[in-house]
């Protein structure tokens, strides 16, 4: 690992942060995607801000508008995370960005105001791919991430 392009991006990041531990990385990440996913789901504004960059926040919020708007639900059970494997790691300028390419096991169903399934399987496990991108400015002294890219691979 040390030789690799990753190895040489972890060595740069504990060069701005010391304390940065690809593990213990792993680990937080697992719980911001549980946290993340869980409310986004509930539509809870609150509990994502903190966690989320401003431009990720906005489009987070504008989904879960669009949703009340509709007067849907969308009802997320994580079955649990198989996988949480950092892919890629790099240093600009005194920012740190680590992606995770997460596989997960989850159930998703929108209804609508009735109750009524409009999108997904209450009966069905899907595991799903995210590929999640977190920063940190290592000169800050707030020790967290934020989630600053999103995209999911089918």
């Amino acid at each position: 690992m040390d030789g690799s392009p990753l190895g040489a991006a972890f060595t740069q990041i504990r060069l701005a942060d010391p304390a940065f531990d690809p593990q213990r990385f792993s680990e937080g990440a697992k719980a911001a995607f549980e946290m993340i996913v869980t409310a986004f789901a509930q539509g809870d504004t609150a509990s994502l801000r903190p966690l989320l960059a401003d431009d990720v926040y906005e489009n987070f919020a504008a989904a879960i508008k669009g949703r009340q708007d509709a007067k849907q639900t969308l009802e997320t059970t994580l079955i649990g995370i198989k996988s949480a494997e950092i892919i890629e790691a790099r240093m600009e300028g005194r920012t740190a960005y680590v992606t995770v390419k997460f596989i997960s096991e989850q159930v998703n169903v929108t209804r609508n105001a009735a109750g009524e399934v409009v999108d997904g399987d209450a009966n069905r496990v899907a595991a799903v791919t995210d590929i999640w991108t977190f920063a940190r400015n290592t000169r800050a002294s707030d020790p967290n991430w934020a989630l600053v890219q999103t995209s999911e691979s089918q």
